[in-house]
């Protein structure tokens, strides 16, 4: 007998997801902290669409670093569990590991691998608090201590990211000539640089952003139809907006757009 296979949801609307403004010492470098708790039951198939971030996650597993991705990931989050996390803002979390983003691209790698003793001490903490609040609060006093230690990336990263976020067209087969000379540095450095503090290149970020302000324009114009977003959010037509939607998060527009709206 073949199993019915279940339909994939945006993880965000699996449980309850929340999100809650970093401290004001963290706010330029961190995106965000957040909580999601999974429902008892049966596992949902959820996808994790790429937003160019990179998260400390803690479990009841232990502390993780999730990398950022190119294409939408598939965890599998045992049922009845609650994630807290704290995203860092795009190009931010090489810096906070003190290592390049380019190694973990795609990947999820103990958090002791880069903060060591202090990693397994913060998830005993986190293990011992009584609340998610209290968790969250706990994970940004971790980020905290560390600040004295960051460094701000370089300013063509910022100047590249700027640029990629105003939407300015980088669908050429060499988007890097474009935006090195945007940026004012050597193509070589620019794509060094990229890979070091975004884990990819300039291409692939511009997709990821472009996707993003895709599922932005879907919350907050639910009356549009595919066509008009697919043009107010960069594309070169709807058609060019399916593609791109299945091979990043695995759902068509209508698919996302639908429980976007839902």
């Amino acid at each position: 007998m073949h199993g019915t296979l279940q339909p994939m949801t945006l993880a965000k609307r699996c449980g309850v997801y929340r999100e809650r403004a970093a401290p004001a010492s963290l706010a330029i470098h961190v995106e965000c902290l957040w909580s999601h708790a999974i429902p008892e039951g049966p596992r949902q198939p959820m996808a994790v669409v790429p937003d160019g971030c990179a998260d400390i996650i803690w479990s009841s597993r232990g502390l993780v670093v999730a990398g950022p991705d190119r294409v939408a990931a598939f965890p599998a989050i045992d049922p009845g569990e609650t994630v807290v996390g704290l995203r860092f803002r795009t190009g931010i979390a090489a810096a906070f590991l003190r290592a390049p983003l380019s190694g973990l691209t795609g990947t999820v790698v103990p958090l002791e691998a880069f903060w060591g003793a202090a990693a397994r001490e913060l998830h005993l903490q986190m293990v011992e608090a009584e609340s998610v609040a209290a968790r969250t609060i706990i994970l940004a006093q971790a980020a905290e201590q560390r600040l004295p230690m960051i460094a701000a990336p370089p300013g063509d990263i910022a100047a590249c990211l700027a640029h990629l976020r105003k939407g300015h067209p980088t669908s050429s087969d060499n988007p890097i000539r474009l935006l090195a000379q945007a940026t004012g540095t050597s193509e070589r450095t620019l794509r060094r640089r990229c890979h070091e503090h975004f884990g990819y290149g300039a291409k692939t970020l511009d997709r990821i952003l472009r996707l993003q302000r895709f599922l932005s324009a879907c919350r907050s114009n639910t009356q549009a139809s595919l066509s008009t977003l697919a043009l107010d959010t960069g594309y070169a037509d709807q058609a060019h907006l399916t593609r791109e939607s299945r091979e990043l998060t695995s759902l068509s527009p209508r698919e996302i757009r639908h429980q976007l709206s839902s």
